[in-house]
């Protein structure tokens, strides 16, 4: 599992982050395809079928609001979201749209390398 990234300071908001070797990883690397034989879930998201058993067990153990949030990302965003905390993909499923975006720009901006 990637290493976790704290984004979020005492009051909740965005904080300024530190890259690390693992969100770059996960920026990069698509998660494991489960098992071929694996059983399809009743009305299951064919990206979440994609998941490592360990990540599956995650995601079941996440608040439904930071499920449907998770499901609502692009598939870029859902590989950063792997790389924050637990604590952190709670926090920013459960902040208003305004202030998501305001959050994703600044991780975004952290991991996007400089231009020149």
């Amino acid at each position: 599992m990637h290493k976790s990234l704290k984004i979020f300071g005492l009051a909740g908001t965005a904080t300024a982050l530190a890259l690390t070797p693992a969100l770059l990883a996960a920026q990069d690397t698509a998660p494991e395809a489960a098992p071929p034989d694996a059983a399809p879930t009743e009305n299951a998201d064919p990206r979440l079928a994609a998941l490592t058993a360990e990540q599956q067990a995650a995601f079941k153990a996440w608040p439904k609001e930071t499920q449907d949030y998770y499901r609502s990302l692009t598939e870029e965003r859902q590989r950063v979201f792997w790389a924050l905390a637990d604590s952190d993909k709670v926090a920013l499923s459960r902040m208003p749209e305004q202030q998501r975006e305001s959050t994703w720009a600044q991780i975004e901006s952290r991991i996007t390398p400089p231009l020149g």
